[in-house]
């Protein structure tokens, strides 16, 4: 059986899975229609767990210096209290999709990914060995096929992967009519009313910030409206006439770059795997941008199944590993569908939700609702359930707070001693009595010791390839190395 995983598509989430099974020794095939990444990406931010999640793998540096810190987060454009975030996470980042793109497509063959440019997924055939992915391409190649041992769809919402699966993708919500692109403006010269993000009374979103010299990235989203039925590009008098309506008047520009619609319901596909094809990111789940949710949904999906593909390929992954990556995901997707209707039934109608906006705008002043939603915005609030025996702690499931650390090596942080998409089992030396004792899975999961953090109230933790805890062995109580097997075994196989 070939070993090698095929992904079809080159945005975020194709990308970082490529980077997550490179990292791991998987021979890795990406392929994409586009000859080069696409500067005409909608993407202007990322939040407080993505930016957690590339940290995590030490993939911020380079990236960081190509963007600026977020001020801010909202919901529903009721911007929240960052305070709870201050020494225990990182702040989001503003930036181009396309930036990212780039930095993650370099990471990629750095890990030796084999990055297939102008070359385009035609179709698939799955039998009980593998996959067989037939590709196109415009050169004097034409056609060819792939073995594979497993296909991955990458490739957005239209996802053909997911259409020759036969996997539904049903979806709900309200109209949407909205228009994304780089406009040719002066930035400086521009009233208050058309920089920065806000909700516009007449239901709807307004949204602009520079992306380049002397460009403007606008973004429009008008509720109650559909789009379009024609396919005729938009143009800047149709995005002019968007912005009219939003903020009440127009600007000066001398032309636009690039311009898109966008829009549409909520969708969530039936399944996230089909026998040997998986879904990740937009071909498994597509909703309204707001905050980052969306894109950071697609890295989480990438970073969830990586390290589970790579045990399988590897032969150490316990029964029912591969399916944990649909159990686990889908609900998110669901959730964070939810949380972004939830989101826009307090913009529109306006009308109808000027009461509400209200009352929901006196709650926030409370800093557990503040908290809460915080944590719902940024993603933060993903738990997964956890085999073995109940959870001791409510640590169990999160993801391990990107904390310093102190060790006997010197300092390190969370998020460096997880860069190797190994497990980690982390003991606390001042509670030695307490402590675990040797790995059970050595050559999967790394061992450190360091000193006692406030945030982490545990004498062990077991954590995941990506971040969060399986196991807590708790403060001054005996140890129970039994509990630990119980608990890693369906993440790391049998304990050696």
């Amino acid at each position: 059986m070939s070993e090698t995983v095929v992904v079809a598509g080159a945005g975020p989430a194709g990308l970082m899975l490529a980077c997550e099974l490179g990292r791991l020794g998987v021979p890795t095939v990406v392929l994409d229609p586009l000859t080069e990444v696409s500067d005409r990406s909608p993407g202007q931010g990322l939040n407080t767990s993505c930016v957690e999640l590339l940290e995590q793998r030490g993939m911020l540096d380079g990236l960081v210096e190509q963007g600026a810190p977020l001020q801010g987060t909202h919901f529903s454009l009721f911007w929240l209290d960052m305070t709870p975030l201050e020494g225990r996470n990182q702040r989001g980042l503003l930036l181009g999709q396309e930036r990212l793109e780039r930095h993650l497509e370099a990471r990629a063959r750095a890990f030796g990914v084999d990055l297939r440019r102008g070359h385009a997924f035609v179709s698939c055939a799955a039998d009980d060995d593998g996959v067989t992915v037939t590709v196109a391409t415009a050169g004097p190649i034409g056609e060819y096929d792939l073995r594979a041992a497993y296909l991955v769809g990458a490739d957005g919402e239209r996802s053909a992967v997911r259409a020759q699966a036969g996997v539904g993708f049903p979806g709900h919500g309200q109209p949407c009519y909205g228009l994304v692109g780089d406009v040719e403006a002066d930035v400086a010269e521009l009233a208050e009313i058309h920089v920065g993000a806000r909700f516009s009374p007449v239901g709807g979103l307004y949204s602009a910030a520079p992306s380049g010299a002397g460009l403007l990235r606008v973004v429009t989203a008008e509720f109650g409206r559909d789009l379009p039925s024609d396919d005729s590009p938009p143009d800047l008098a149709e995005l002019m006439a968007s912005v009219q309506r939003l903020n009440g008047s127009s600007f000066a520009a001398r032309g636009v770059r690039w311009l898109r619609r966008y829009g549409g319901p909520t969708r969530v596909a039936d399944v996230y795997r089909a026998g040997r094809v998986f879904l990740v990111g937009d071909a498994a789940h597509t909703f309204f941008p707001l905050a980052a949710l969306r894109l950071n949904t697609c890295l989480d999906d990438a970073v969830n199944l990586g390290w589970k593909l790579a045990a399988d390929l590897g032969g150490w992954a316990s029964a029912g590993l591969l399916d944990s990556y649909g159990a686990e995901r889908r609900p998110v997707g669901v959730r964070s569908g939810a949380v972004t209707d939830a989101q826009l039934a307090l913009i529109h109608p306006a009308g109808t939700v000027a009461p509400l906006r209200t009352l929901f705008g006196e709650l926030l002043k409370f800093p557990d609702v503040n908290g809460y939603f915080l944590d719902v915005v940024t993603g933060l609030e993903v738990s997964y359930p956890m085999a073995g025996d109940p959870p001791a702690s409510p640590l169990v499931g999160k993801r391990l707070p990107h904390v310093p650390l102190s060790t006997t090596a010197g300092p390190t942080t969370v998020p460096r001693l997880l860069e190797s998409g190994q497990g980690l089992l982390l003991t606390f030396d001042d509670k030695a009595e307490s402590a675990p004792g040797p790995v059970p899975w050595p050559g999967r999961v790394i061992a450190a010791t360091a000193s006692t953090v406030p945030s982490i109230e545990a004498a062990a933790v077991l954590v995941r390839p990506d971040g969060h805890v399986a196991w807590v062995q708790p403060v001054d109580t005996p140890v129970d190395r039994d509990a630990l097997v119980r608990a890693g075994t369906p993440w790391f196989g049998a304990a050696a």
